[in-house]
């Protein structure tokens, strides 16, 4: 089967790795230079593990994180370095680096046959009998392909932030009084930390400037402290608004999307990245039991898939909160800018 994967992110370099394993040799197409990568923390959660043993990844990168949760020989997730897992993954890896799908080739069916890619030499048209979509939230294969995707705008803002410093504790959370969150990451690098907050825009969520972000956040998740306390500029500190992503189907004849491109989860469930690379993981098995056939992959990949994901998407945590936002006042010193 050729398969072209649309995306060298963590996903998709997993997911190489593993058709490679079952003899199956993809074409990775990645818009980005070779090891370039954003730095920040990255929590593996525990659905990841079993793909990352398989391509003999998992005992390099577990050592360079922290342990969130630890059972026994084993934990819920571990924080790491993104960059120490993606380059792991991406090491002896063939990839067309700097290169990106810029439309699908169709045959007279509809069925998806190939993507044109276009690099730093011009265009190149690769055939295929089955492009997987790796290109995250903002797929814009998904979107070349017609595929629907459904977006949900989270009834709050997130304000977050990175430092150098390593806190305390590898992972802490908590509830505020108007069911909003706050949270932090550390690996032994540095920390991160986010929190639910107004939609209020960038300019005034970022105006009581960084001393006001150290002190509340100090405050609201004292484990958070020595992270925090690394915030050296407000330049560290970015508001968003984010979103939820569903997408009604996964597949079309000649293209199957996964990961990020099929579904995206709020902040606080962490586990966009593993349940991406449990995709990356069921697709691979599928391929390799139908070699000959990839609208029957496609179909059991779905059906491997969908007990499994589904269900997450459905209970989110930023869906009930869709339900039951306002309804609530912040607690004491929580509201987020300061009334």
């Amino acid at each position: 089967m050729n398969v072209v994967i649309a995306g060298g992110g963590m996903v998709g370099l997993t997911l190489a790795r593993l058709l490679r394993a079952r003899g199956v040799e993809p074409v990775v197409i990645e818009r980005m230079p070779e090891g370039a990568y954003i730095p920040r923390g990255y929590m593996l959660g525990f659905q990841g593990y079993e793909p990352l043993k398989e391509i003999g990844v998992l005992d390099e990168v577990w050592p360079e994180g922290r342990e969130i949760a630890p059972q026994g020989t084993s934990a819920v997730a571990v924080c790491v370095e993104v960059g120490k897992v993606i380059h792991a993954i991406a090491r002896d890896l063939p990839v067309m680096y700097e290169h990106s799908v810029k439309d699908l080739v169709f045959d007279d069916s509809g069925r998806v046959v190939g993507v044109i890619a276009e690099g730093p030499d011009g265009d190149v048209e690769i055939p295929s009998d089955l492009v997987v979509a790796c290109d995250g939230k903002q797929s814009r294969v998904r979107e070349m392909a017609g595929m629907e995707a459904v977006l949900t705008q989270l009834p709050e803002g997130e304000l977050s932030w990175m430092s150098s410093s390593p806190s305390e504790t590898s992972f802490s959370m908590a509830y505020m009084a108007d069911g909003g969150h706050i949270g932090h990451l550390s690996w032994p690098q540095g920390s991160g930390g986010w929190r639910s907050c107004s939609r209020v825009g960038a300019e005034a969520a970022l105006a009581p400037g960084l001393d006001a972000v150290k002190e509340m956040w100090a405050r609201l998740l004292p484990e958070s402290r020595l992270g925090v306390e690394g915030v050296e500029s407000i330049d560290q500190v970015r508001y968003s608004e984010p979103e939820l992503l569903t997408t009604p189907e996964w597949w079309k004849p000649g293209i199957v999307l996964i990961g990020d491109s099929a579904h995206f989860f709020g902040p606080e469930t962490g586990i966009s990245s593993g349940i991406g690379l449990g995709d990356a993981h069921a697709l691979s098995e599928a391929i390799a039991q139908n070699r000959a056939d990839a609208d029957a992959a496609c179909q059991s990949y779905v059906m491997w898939r969908a007990p499994v994901v589904r269900p997450y998407e459905a209970m989110d945590p930023g869906r009930e909160r869709i339900l039951t936002a306002g309804k609530q006042p912040p607690g004491p010193g929580e509201a987020w800018p300061p009334q």
